[in-house]
């Protein structure tokens, strides 16, 4: 089979800068074909996506994907080494790719690789920095941070701090970790950076263009948007739109005194205190206002509000193997040749009719259900916000263009 690259993404919703990153992609690697492993109904920065998963799959094979797979909601929403992980995980599983494609601010790759060393194989100092930074009332990704500053230098601050970066970091770290014959692709951010509010010509953040959407700025936003993209007059889901189904949740964990084990993923002891003494109802921001600390970044508590409202817990692999499936969400008819591939080579299952997937284990099982659970509670603000009823995960069919 000829030569395929791929790409970890969310398309939230897929525009410009996306459409630039697949053709350098290709261009670059000299791949014939390209998917991608994309974020389902809820996304890492800890909210549901613009659009619902399939919707965002279809544009996102409409602009010249070959296949999109789905991962795993449990990861989606996880941290960034989680997401990261995962994500490179079942595209190492699934034994089609040569190149994973990825951007980043910097152009220097050396530089990417030296600190995704240091975090795969990390020594005895590096541990030791760690620890005290931790001590001294840091928070995770900033000890880990200020501990690769301790170990290659001030000259890696930037390269470190930078959101694309960061994730390239990750990526390249994954690929270590996993011994992996795939080849790294790095294709520099130029246009407008991630979550900002500038524009550069025809590019704008996934953010600002999210913001124009729902203020109803349609064709402001479809500048920024290839013609291809699905939807542009639908309804869209929003952060606060969680606002409801969040109150209940956080007043059923309040009036709940034994929470069973495993916890909520992310849920430290300090979270959960501050969970039960909320005055509830509130708002969305009123919630993170609340629990926001120096310790507790805005993005780690957004992530633990959707893992409770989804009721993922810390449920830990028997195998080791984070991501032990594949939901194919859409492909081009033109694509049979790659997905036969990856259907005699993947060592992981690929799910093409949910409603006869059969988990092999209780782990497969649990990650299978929040999948099923999260298109519920999706499903469910897409019916309270429109009145329309979308399909549920075991009815909904793959997209085919």
């Amino acid at each position: 089979m000829s030569s395929a690259v791929a790409i970890i993404a969310e398309y939230n919703p897929f525009h410009n800068g996306h459409l630039y990153h697949l053709s350098e992609a290709k261009r670059l690697s000299g791949a014939e074909y390209s998917f991608a492993v994309m974020s389902g109904n809820f996304v890492q920065r800890g909210e549901p996506a613009l659009q619902n998963k399939l919707t965002r799959a279809k544009s996102a094979v409409l602009n010249g994907l070959d296949i999109i797979f789905e991962l795993p909601v449990r990861f989606s929403t996880a941290s960034a080494q989680d997401f990261a992980y995962a994500g490179v995980e079942m595209i190492n599983s699934l034994k089609a790719a040569d190149y994973l494609a990825f951007g980043a601010e910097t152009n220097d790759i050396t530089k990417l690789t030296a600190v995704s060393k240091l975090l795969a194989n990390e020594s005895g100092s590096f541990k030791a920095s760690l620890n005290d930074h931790l001590k001294e009332g840091c928070s995770f990704p900033k000890a880990r941070a200020l501990a690769v500053l301790d170990e290659l230098g001030s000259d890696f601050e930037e390269v470190i701090t930078l959101p694309n970066n960061i994730l390239a970091i990750e990526y390249l770290t994954a690929l270590l970790k996993l011994d992996s014959p795939i080849k790294p692709v790095l294709i520099q951010r130029n246009a407008a950076s991630h979550d900002s509010d500038s524009i550069s010509g025809e590019f704008a953040s996934a953010k600002m263009i999210r913001n124009m959407l729902y203020s109803g700025n349609h064709d402001e936003a479809s500048r920024y948007l290839p013609s291809q993209t699905e939807a542009l007059d639908e309804k869209f889901i929003r952060a606060d739109d969680i606002t409801a189904l969040l109150n209940l949740s956080l007043i059923n964990f309040q009036h709940t005194k034994n929470i069973p084990q495993p916890s909520i993923l992310d849920m430290s002891e300090e979270l959960s205190n501050k969970l039960r003494k909320l005055t509830l109802p509130l708002s969305y921001e009123e919630i993170n206002e609340a629990l926001k600390t120096k310790e507790l970044t805005l993005s780690r508590i957004r992530r633990v509000l959707i893992h409770l409202l989804l009721d993922i817990r810390a449920v830990k692999t028997p195998s080791g193997i984070y991501c032990p499936y594949a939901s194919l969400l859409a492909l081009r008819k033109d694509s049979s040749k790659l997905l036969r591939a990856i259907g005699d080579n993947s060592c992981i299952d690929i799910i093409n009719k949910r409603a006869d997937y059969q988990p092999k284990d209780q782990y497969v099982a649990t990650l299978y259900e929040y999948d099923k659970k999260a298109t519920d509670i999706y499903n469910l603000l897409y019916f309270i916000n429109t009145g329309v009823r979308l399909p549920n995960e075991l009815s909904s069919n793959i997209v085919i263009v």
